[in-house]
């Protein structure tokens, strides 16, 4: 067997193969590894920007000072009341093209820090979307959150992450069925603005270093060379087996014993108890159901269409709700941490779903109660 496994190493055929393979696969790995990072900012020449507050849903937030240098974007500002959700931002746009186009990098990094804030919001706005028949009035929008500290770092985020909003969703009625992946190569603007926040009435400030859209290769990386060593492998066993075959013809009998099958709990229960102990992780879909309990999606809204007569996502709102109902009743936490509390981004969202399943806003519903 060695000096067949040595003869079939020598052999034209694999060397043939092995250098073959190695071709296509450097071929590959040149092309992702020239790929160069795009930058956003600091970059005077082609991009543009501007800052916004919520006085366009007549909030009352303030800038109070902002900073737009060579090296250096700072806003300080002061949130207020005035909308459910207040909030101020940057926008970014291209001032030479039409588009950013960004279709060839899997992750935006930036390297931000905050006073008295540490979570900002990232969007991405593209042209109206089109499903169907129908298309959305205004900018299709994707969006993600970053954590970040008071000190100057840089973080990354794939550009996976980012998602329509569900008031978005709402808004212009995207059905469940629908998956839209962003089209990073038409990026009309970047938004980076202040997240939900309870607190409001004081002071803060964001200050962006750079942003940059950029490839992470690790993971292709990793998977080039395993997929190199299999194939190698493959080449290696398919002719050492031909080599085999064509000096010995084995006839291999095999007995077993044949496996004891067993019917298996439908997981349907397993499913629902996920739902409910995870409802206030505002990331809770579908598919973080399905990674978590094995369970398909189409089976996941087929159960819970059967038992509760709704979809998954009216599912898991009335049990929020429920959860907030209780929070008002009980406590006397501002209403955007109750919302925050049970799973809710954005207090705007939180009070449209409430009213819908209640008839009344949150604020009425905690009047009516004392």
């Amino acid at each position: 067997m060695e000096r067949l496994a040595l003869k079939t190493f020598k052999s034209t055929y694999f060397k043939g193969s092995a250098i073959a393979i190695s071709f296509i696969f450097s071929c590959i790995f040149l092309y992702f590894s020239s790929i160069k990072d795009q930058i956003i900012f600091p970059n005077l020449e082609n991009y543009t920007n501007e800052y916004y507050t919520d006085s366009a849903n007549e909030g009352k937030s303030q800038i109070l000072n902002h900073i737009f240098s060579d090296s250096t974007i700072r806003l300080e500002f002061l949130l207020k009341e005035g909308f459910y959700s207040p909030y101020v931002g940057l926008s970014i746009a291209p001032s030479s093209a039409d588009y950013i186009e960004a279709g060839q990098y899997n992750e935006i990094r930036l390297n931000i820090s905050g006073e008295n804030i540490d979570r900002v919001g990232i969007a991405f706005y593209m042209p109206p979307l089109t499903f169907g028949e129908n298309t959305t009035t205004d900018q299709a929008l994707y969006h993600s959150y970053l954590t970040f500290s008071d000190q100057p770092n840089t973080y990354s985020i794939p550009l996976s992450q980012f998602k329509h909003p569900e008031w978005w969703e709402d808004l212009h009625q995207i059905p469940e069925s629908e998956k839209n992946k962003p089209d990073l190569d038409h990026i009309l603007h970047i938004n980076i603005g202040s997240a939900f926040s309870p607190s409001i009435e004081e002071e803060k400030a964001i200050e962006i270093r750079s942003i940059v859209f950029t490839r992470n290769n690790q993971s292709l990386y990793m998977l080039l060379g395993s997929s190199y060593a299999a194939s190698i492998s493959m080449v290696f066993g398919i002719l050492y087996l031909m080599g085999y075959k064509k000096n010995k013809q084995v006839q291999v009998t095999v007995s077993y014993k044949p496996l004891e099958l067993e019917d298996k709990p439908t997981g349907e229960e397993k499913c629902i108890e996920y739902i409910n102990q995870n409802f206030h992780n505002s990331k809770l879909n579908l598919e973080l159901v399905t990674k978590e309990t094995g369970m398909p999606q189409r089976r996941i809204t087929n159960s819970i269409q059967e038992e509760f007569q709704c979809n998954f996502k009216t599912y898991i709102n009335r049990i929020r709700i429920n959860e907030a109902k209780r929070l008002l009743d009980e406590t006397s936490l501002h209403i955007g941490e109750v919302a925050y509390k049970v799973g809710f981004n954005n207090q705007s969202h939180f009070n449209r779903v409430f009213k819908a399943e209640m008839g009344i806003n949150p604020s009425e519903y905690r009047e009516n109660k004392s």
